[in-house]
């Protein structure tokens, strides 16, 4: 197969779950023989290298890829079988699709919902109409339901105009299902590789660690048991999410050490005692909590959306109070969220049973490993392709509306009626009154004129 992915987030480096998950299944298509294609943007907010076009080129070549091209539009490259046009500027996002559209003439072309004002699911559907699979990664950035960024009706119809629409977590389908009525099918990517995974949780050693420390993802807590316990060590690795403040907060706890992100998550985990995930907003899934659960580390995650399902079963999902209300971002594409006060007693309360318990340590952890060992075998690493593989039916225009039948020319609206209130007194009069000579005749009930 040829395959296109229109996206609106950096291929390479990938350190947030959508265009990591992304990544993970071209790579994969890629080494099973389909030709695999990328168009995205060279940098953009979501990215985590800040200094620019040429240092993002040099994270590139950094990371093993091949430079084909450094255009003045784009940087052409390959990695891992993949070739990636990295687009230097959002408003030409589109035209590129639609031009390596035309001469890839993809079998599938995949665009993540990730992808504000739906620039790119626009020009994949005039390109490429009978072929669009949707891909659901973040709830937020959907164009419908309650927890949209953006609503918009436009939006939601070009989503319904899609050949298909997947989802990575069966919480992610049922609201798919529920608020734009469509049927999404569900495949957890298999992002967490072969193993087998190192056994990294031990008791008392390693900090109690969040990834995207953010207003979304629950900093307020983090902060909060950070000063609560000033004698745990913690770690904070800011991604796409932290704005300055937030990073001047986390900087200023002298028992939080803030690091950078990183490719292989095993840098942070062999780091980690504790795994905190105190998101506020509806998950679309967890791929850390999976990670760090393959790796014997325990998790205290937010009972919310498809968090709770990356816990697997296993304790150690507490409550929050959701953020459900957002205001205009100044200069952001995302929303600010209006985060409610938080009750810290649980987490306090469970942080600290594994920091000083190690019975109740252990055991969570090896809950937790195994729950994760059996989930991440059970996965299907082709289930991706094989999804692709199948044929797709396009979704049928409308039905044209049909005009009522126009009155006949110079014809009397009310004359059929007439006619037939004429016909049945003339026949009530006749049994009345026949003629001479006539047969009589049984009477029968005539209907009542309404």
């Amino acid at each position: 197969m040829r395959i296109l992915l229109a996206q609106n987030l950096i291929h390479l480096p990938s350190h947030g779950g959508a265009n990591r998950s992304n990544r993970l299944l071209l790579e994969r298509l890629a080494a099973r023989g389909h030709t695999c294609t990328v168009v995205g943007p060279l940098t953009g907010a979501l990215a985590t290298v800040t200094g620019g076009a040429a240092d993002a080129v040099r994270a590139l070549t950094e990371r093993g890829a091949t430079v084909l091209s450094d255009g003045p539009d784009a940087v052409v490259y390959t990695h891992r079988g993949v070739t990636v046009h990295a687009v230097r500027t959002p408003s030409l996002l589109p035209g590129r699709v639609r031009a390596v559209a035309a001469e890839l003439r993809p079998d599938r072309t995949l665009v993540p919902g990730d992808d504000p004002g739906h620039v790119m699911l626009s020009a994949a559907l005039a390109a490429t109409p009978d072929r669009v699979v949707y891909l659901v990664h973040t709830i937020q950035q959907l164009p419908f339901g309650p927890g949209a960024f953006h609503p918009s009706e436009a939006g939601t119809r070009m989503v319904r105009r899609a050949a298909a629409v997947m989802a990575v977590s069966r919480a992610a389908r049922e609201y798919v299902r529920q608020h734009a009525g469509l049927d999404a099918r569900v495949i957890h990517p298999q992002v967490y590789g072969d193993g087998p995974f190192p056994a990294l949780g031990r008791f008392g050693r390693g900090a109690v660690t969040m990834v995207n420390p953010c207003a979304y993802k629950g900093i307020s807590i983090l902060l909060g048991l950070a000063d609560a316990l000033p004698a745990v060590p913690f770690l904070a690795v800011p991604t796409w999410g932290a704005d300055r403040a937030e990073r001047e907060q986390l900087e200023r706890r002298p028992n939080i050490t803030v690091a950078p992100p990183v490719d292989d998550i095993d840098e942070v985990l062999r780091r980690t005692g504790v795994l905190l995930m105190p998101s506020l907003w509806d998950e679309t899934f967890g791929y850390t909590c999976v990670e760090a659960m393959l790796r014997g580390i325990p998790v205290l995650a937010s009972d919310v959306g498809g968090l709770t399902e990356a816990k697997l079963g296993v304790p150690g999902r507490l409550p929050v109070r959701p953020v459900t209300s957002y205001l205009p971002g100044a200069g952001s594409a995302r929303p600010l969220p209006v985060v409610p006060a938080q009750d810290l007693g649980p987490w306090r309360e469970a942080l600290t049973a594994l920091l000083t318990d190690r019975g109740h340590y252990e055991g969570l952890a090896a809950h937790s490993r195994a729950a994760a060992a059996a989930f991440a075998t059970g996965l299907d690493p082709d289930a991706f392709e094989h999804y692709l593989a199948e044929p797709v039916t396009p979704p049928a225009p409308p039905a044209p509306v049909q005009p009522p039948p126009a009155p006949r020319t110079g014809a009397d609206p009310g004359a059929d009626r007439t006619a037939v209130l004429r016909l049945l007194a003339a026949r009530r009069a006749a049994a009345r009154h026949p003629a001479p000579d006539a047969a009589p005749t049984q009477r029968t009930e005539e209907p009542t004129p309404c």
